[in-house]
């Protein structure tokens, strides 16, 4: 019964990872262009992207345990893409779509949430972090990396899930923290791309989250 369960756990890594590949080595276009109001743009496309995620959780509706978590992971797929959307839309709305590398990517998606691993693509230069390029090999051991992380959390969420109303609520809850993070983190990098003329400069490593909270 272990060894089945064990058996079920990797795939459940091994299918995050997959999707995360997917989701870096495809990142999506954005309708959104320039405006002299960036900022509270932002803010409500933040919102909508948390909102959207949440009720995307919420209204999952699968058993406790390994095997229900197995059948959920298209959602978890669909949170993601809605978060990378997010990332895009937020780029293309400071007009810096062009700078969204993979790299910027990765780090905007789970600068919050695997902050130990996603400083590996980050290089401080005095008091800023600048987000550099990697070879495919440093950047698919780094996703490898995120996927159990991302693997292991959502597992220790699955009990929540033995409880339909409480799982929805709780699931939901998070999906809009997860996202809003997100938002947050993209805002702070692009919005420093835009106010500094050296598109190399990634953002201040030590207010991003000082002054993302206030931006939303």
């Amino acid at each position: 019964m272990s060894d089945c369960t064990d058996e079920k756990m990797e795939k459940i890594k091994e299918k995050l990872s997959a999707l995360l590949f997917e989701l870096i080595t495809d990142i999506p276009e954005s309708l959104h262009a320039p405006s002299e109001n960036s900022d509270e743009k932002i803010k409500k496309l933040i919102r909508q992207a948390a909102v959207k995620a949440s009720l995307v959780s919420a209204t999952l509706s699968v058993p406790a345990g390994v095997t229900g978590v197995l059948t959920s992971i298209p959602d978890i797929a669909a949170i993601w893409r809605i978060q990378a959307q997010l990332v895009s839309d937020i780029a293309a709305t400071y007009g810096k779509f062009a700078q969204l590398s993979r790299e910027a990517m990765v780090w905007c998606l789970f600068r919050h949430s695997a902050a130990q691993l996603v400083r590996d693509i980050a290089v401080r230069t005095g008091s800023r972090i600048v987000v550099q390029k990697v070879s495919f090999a440093v950047l698919e051991k780094l996703l490898k990396k995120i996927g159990v992380k991302v693997s292991t959390k959502f597992l220790g969420r699955a009990a929540l899930r033995a409880i339909p109303a409480i799982g929805a609520l709780g699931n939901g809850a998070y999906s809009f923290y997860d996202t809003t993070e997100v938002g947050k983190t993209a805002a702070s990098y692009f919005k420093a791309l835009a106010d500094n003329p050296d598109d190399s400069v990634a953002e201040e490593a030590d207010t991003i989250v000082e002054n993302a909270e206030n931006q939303v």
